[in-house]
């Protein structure tokens, strides 16, 4: 059962309306404004995931010297911040990777309900830093002889975050990830999303669990479908392989080395005035060696050759 204050920011929700227009992508009105958006750039920043094994005073030591100037900022259980201590840790990881040089455009969170999991706490506080961007949880299809109901139930719930992200003046991301997680159909990312304010939630959308779904062209379509609703971008890399004993398979692999086609989806992000954040992810080795052994030497080789590797990316489509 709702809760009285889910209800009261469901109703508010409703009273006020949805607004469809404000979207990242609408059109420039005005030479000014039409000048602002050829100069609209993304944010570069890396997901803090693979440094999982590094306080955030080793992180903030560390991603200078990867030449990392924003970070993707884990913000749930096992994360660099826990749910249930953000109100003090939050503010605590801003002004320390701050001193370093480092902003925090967007955090990833585990959110799927707006009175689950410390939402409000985590939404509030980062609105409260300036971070205007959180991605949120995942929901499974599970009986795949309910789809309908399951995705009328992801879309209830996803209102209710909503209207606490709208009040916040936070904007959630949905993400579509590849396999039996609601949203690895990008037609179904569209319908949860499309009568629920723009202001408040978009599309999170991954570029490798695209392709991976997506095949030739399904991603592209994809990404035209959500091309209004696109609020950020996962940037990561991989390749189909026959195992012989699981049968085909996706590998993550290092960015430029697999089927993803980043020139093409960069060239036509930029086409549509995308100015969100970017977030390097590294999903392929081992995620969170050990401080100091050889996995770790490579870890970090690792991130510093994607991060260089998006950035060229970046500009050979002149956006950077």
């Amino acid at each position: 059962m709702r809760s009285r204050e889910q209800l009261n920011r469901r109703e508010l929700f409703k009273s006020v309306g949805v607004v469809l227009g404000s979207t990242v992508f609408s059109r420039p009105t005005t030479a000014d404004e039409a000048a602002r958006s050829l100069r609209s750039k993304p944010t570069v920043c890396l997901f803090s995931k693979p440094l999982q094994n590094r306080p955030l005073t080793s992180l903030a030591a560390l991603l200078p010297e990867l030449s990392c100037n924003a970070v993707d900022l884990t913000c749930r259980p096992g994360g660099h911040v826990l749910p249930e201590r953000v109100e003090g840790d939050l503010p605590r990881a801003y002004e320390l990777l701050e001193h370093a040089g480092i902003t925090i455009p967007m955090i990833t969170t585990a959110i799927t309900d707006a009175d689950k999991g410390n939402a409000e706490a985590i939404i509030k506080t980062a609105s409260g830093l300036g971070v205007r961007y959180v991605k949120l949880g995942y929901y499974r299809y599970g009986d795949m002889h309910k789809l309908h109901d399951t995705l009328a139930d992801v879309k209830s719930r996803l209102g209710d975050v909503a209207a606490m992200c709208r009040q916040y003046g936070v904007r959630a991301g949905f993400h579509n990830h590849a396999g039996a997680t609601v949203g690895a159909a990008m037609w179904d990312v569209w319908h949860i999303i499309r009568d629920l304010p723009a202001e408040a939630i978009g599309s999170y959308f991954d570029l490798r669990h695209a392709t991976a779904e997506g095949g030739d062209e399904g991603w592209r379509i994809g990404m035209n479908l959500l091309a209004p609703r696109i609020i950020m971008v996962a940037v990561k890399d991989f390749i189909w392989g026959k195992d012989p004993k699981r049968g085909w398979q996706t590998k993550n692999v290092p960015l430029g080395e697999g089927m993803v086609r980043g020139e093409e989806a960069f060239r036509q992000l930029k086409e549509l005035q995308f100015a969100g954040p970017v977030s390097l992810h590294m999903e392929y080795g081992q995620h969170v060696p050990p401080v100091g052994s050889d996995a770790d030497k490579v870890n970090l080789l690792s991130i510093r050759r994607d991060l260089a590797f998006l950035r060229s990316l970046l500009k050979s489509v002149r956006w950077l």
